[in-house]
């Protein structure tokens, strides 16, 4: 019996030996979220609309289809030092919207990104109901829903260049991604940009509104950010 325990003590120090120890990984200490500054191929400057993951479980952002091309290298404007962090992977023909898969090794999604907090998709208000949008130019600010015209929106919300891609606000939930300001008097002609949301003369900002964004992306069953929820 005894030698019988031994050889039991022998088999069992040899399966933990051969067993591999797990090894931690730390997190990695660059954040991305709804608000967050990005550099789009080492020159042009835009804005996250949300984090979350597509159907397949991938990360991904949202972002402005203007601010880049497909393979574009994705930056964080406030942390460069974390070096290539995603690339825009899909691309709306007909929509302005962009998807970027993030390199998890590299960097982690979060809701909140200063005073921009998400937590869900939601519907876009009526004419005359507040939103928010968080810009990398910008910042902060909020103003009323002028015009809902299909996918989309007309506010009178302070936005310059930098800021598309933005994420428009209410109630915690993101409800459509900045695209634009409006020109004066149409194609051609100029748009007063906003310098500062303590000075209220610009031109209005034009939204694209999220649930007609993941309609688009979803009809791309095998795309990249097909199927997105946010964090």
């Amino acid at each position: 019996m005894k030698a019988f325990r031994r050889a039991l003590l022998a088999i069992g120090a040899a399966a933990i030996a051969l067993s591999p120890a797990a090894v931690a990984t730390a997190a990695p200490a660059a954040t991305v979220g709804g608000g967050s500054g990005i550099v789009v191929n080492s020159k042009s400057l835009c804005t996250v609309t949300t984090v979350g993951h597509d159907r397949g479980g991938r990360l991904v952002a949202l972002t402005a289809g203007h601010c880049g091309n497909l393979g574009d290298s994705i930056r964080l404007e406030r942390n460069r030092s974390a070096g290539v962090v995603g690339r825009i992977v899909t691309k709306s023909k007909t929509w302005d919207v962009a998807v970027v898969q993030l390199d998890s090794s590299r960097v982690r999604g979060v809701r909140s990104v200063g005073k921009a907090r998400i937590n869900g998709v939601g519907t876009y208000p009526a004419p005359l109901n507040d939103v928010c949008k968080s810009g990398r130019t910008t910042g902060f600010s909020c103003g009323p829903t002028l015009l809902l015209d299909g996918p989309v929106a007309i506010n009178y919300v302070c936005a310059a260049p930098g800021d598309s891609g933005g994420p428009i606000i209410k109630n915690g939930r993101v409800v459509g991604m900045l695209n634009a300001i409006m020109r004066v008097a149409g194609p051609g002609t100029p748009a007063i940009e906003c310098i500062s949301p303590a000075f209220p003369v610009y031109s209005p900002m034009v939204a694209t509104k999220m649930t007609d964004i993941l309609k688009v992306l979803k009809s791309a069953p095998n795309a990249v950010g097909s199927g997105f929820r946010t964090l």
